[in-house]
């Protein structure tokens, strides 16, 4: 650390609320950690009910500006020294990258796989978002000074991205041959403080879910590339021979007003009810479970589920709602093929299973519900892993970047060189001779491109 405080100001589109997605936990968890040594303000453009920052963070050098127009967040960016973004932002906002401050991009949602599955039933929606938002995702990763995503596997697929649209210069190389100057790993983060209950969860206040109950819990939202209907019909099979056997979803729709109920949330509630398993051993929350109060129900959880499909989103996503489970120490009953899938099954905190198997997932349940060793192995397996993910290391590499930050190389955009160019470097590797020898396919190349 150089020692000298900067003025860092991070940007979601997401609500900053008593009612947080992850999107916007992550934006105010990293201010959070950033305001231990710099000058941070959260920003959002949609109201909130947190009356005070002080209600998220006690540091005198965190502040929040909710509900605030362009020309509030405009202001707020040209007295800053940092702009951190989520990578949706300059869509609204373009202006933040031509003001000549850093400019950091988090890349941890590579939403546009998302998107292909959420309008996979509607092409002409598909083929509009998804053309939208990757001519805005591009603008990000060219304006960007530095980069953040969620795990290694992303760190791959970014790279990827990166190298296609030209940014993997020979001038960026020599710049930092590693490339980790240009994109680096920031994974999602938990608490320093281990889980307290404050209150009541799900057990006893819910109608139909006792205290004595074996409870999953699904923790978070049902979107298009999750799969709740398999979890919904192994717990409906169960229920007639573990009648204590019920499943919560503790998120219905996203807080985000801007967020429509995605249409696997509907299928999710028709499963339950054509299975008569609706209120019975199946449950849903009627509205977005607090970010404060989550862990209520985190506590509540005899064991945590998570499902989705065989999709490319899925290979690279970094499921955030997995680390609530690793934070509170619970078993993880999850579908296989990501990164953090992998990391349950090699450290034991659970079970991976197929992809849409409800007879797998049926077994998996029953075996957990039957052996409390099991039990108790992987939530404590869970917990050592929950360790590992805390805040104040996570954001280890944005932190080095708020330190001593720095712009990169200017993009160029990539075309054919020209025949003076090609001579050059021709000269450059074999001298006159090799220009004479290479010439004509130099000359070949230029007429075919």
């Amino acid at each position: 650390m150089s020692g000298f405080s900067r003025r860092i100001l991070l940007v979601t589109l997401e609500p900053i609320a008593r009612q947080m997605a992850g999107p916007a936990i992550r934006c105010v968890e990293i201010g959070k950690e950033l305001a231990r040594d710099h000058e941070v303000t959260v920003f959002s453009p949609c109201p909130s009910d947190i009356e005070r920052p002080n209600d998220i963070c006690a540091s005198a050098n965190f502040n929040m500006f909710c509900g605030g127009s362009k020309a509030n967040l405009y202001k707020l960016a040209q007295n800053s020294d940092i702009i951190i973004v989520q990578a949706n932002v300059l869509k609204p906002y373009p202006a933040l990258s031509d003001m000549g401050k850093y400019l950091v991009v988090d890349l941890y949602d590579p939403y546009l796989l998302s998107l292909l599955a959420q309008y996979a039933g509607d092409r002409h929606t598909s083929d509009s978002s998804y053309s939208m938002m990757h001519q805005v995702l591009q603008r990000h990763m060219l304006a960007a000074d530095f980069s953040i995503c969620a795990s290694e596997k992303q760190l791959d697929y970014w790279l990827g991205r990166f190298c296609a649209v030209g940014r993997l210069s020979p001038e960026l190389y020599s710049f930092d041959p590693t490339f980790r100057k240009l994109i680096d790993i920031v994974p999602f983060g938990l608490p320093s403080e281990a889980p307290a209950r404050t209150g009541k969860g799900m057990k006893g206040t819910v109608p139909g879910i006792n205290e004595s109950d074996f409870v999953l819990l699904w923790g978070g939202g049902i979107w298009d590339w999750f799969d709740p209907l398999t979890v919904i019909r192994a717990v409906s099979d169960l229920s007639q021979k573990y009648p204590q056997l019920k499943l919560y979803f503790s998120g219905w729709k996203s807080p985000n007003p801007q967020v429509p109920l995605m249409d696997m949330a509907v299928k999710a509630r028709a499963e339950a009810e054509r299975t008569d398993a609706l209120n019975r051993s199946v449950f849903f929350s009627d509205s977005w479970t607090p970010y404060s109060e989550r862990v209520n129900y985190l506590l509540d959880a005899d064991a945590t589920v998570s499902a989705h499909f065989d999709l490319p989103e899925t290979r690279f996503s970094f499921r955030t709602r997995i680390l609530d489970y690793f934070w509170a120490g619970r078993p993880i009953l999850t579908t296989t093929g990501d990164h953090l899938a992998d990391l349950i099954e090699r450290r034991q905190a659970g079970v991976a299973l197929p992809y849409e198997s409800p007879s797998a997932w049926s077994d998996a349940i029953e075996k957990l519900i039957n052996s409390p060793d099991q039990q108790k192995r992987c939530a404590q397996n869970s917990l050592e892993l929950g360790n590992e993910f805390k805040w104040s290391n996570t954001v280890e590499a944005l932190r080095k970047f708020c330190a001593e930050p720095y712009h990169l190389p200017q993009w160029r955009r990539i075309r054919m060189p020209s025949l003076v160019e090609r001579a050059r470097a021709v000269y450059s590797r074999g001298g006159k001779d090799l220009v004479m020898r290479k010439s004509q396919e130099i000359i070949r190349d230029l007429i075919r491109g």
